[in-house]
């Protein structure tokens, strides 16, 4: 599972391509912190409300069915929305963090020195 702290740094990335303020191309609501915000960057991001989001790496069956989920993305950045005359294309990749039992055994090993 991809980590907030994950989030945050590709909304962040991503609002580093935009000369426009990072508020007025954001979602207008009210957040707790600068990272509450930055994660409903992400949330917008990954659904397609900056443009398509296309999973590179994802593993579809003969009849396109998805087998595995991509963990590599890009989005592209217009022209008129970018620092770049020519646009860009946004590359990330989301890293699965272990955490509870899966985080434990990987530490220690599957036979274990606990």
């Amino acid at each position: 599972m991809i980590s907030d702290s994950q989030k945050i740094e590709i909304a962040k990335r991503f609002a580093e391509l935009h000369p426009t303020p990072f508020a007025a191309w954001t979602p207008d609501d009210d957040y707790e912190s600068d990272d509450d915000q930055y994660l409903a960057v992400y949330g917008h991001l990954v659904t397609g409300v900056y443009g398509d989001c296309y999973g590179l790496n994802a593993v579809y069956d003969e009849e396109d069915n998805l087998i595995q989920e991509a963990t590599e993305f890009e989005v592209a950045v217009e022209q008129f929305e970018s620092k770049s005359e020519d646009g860009e294309v946004f590359f990330f990749e989301k890293t699965n963090e272990l955490t509870g039992m899966r985080k434990f055994i990987d530490e220690h090993g599957r036979d274990g020195d606990w």
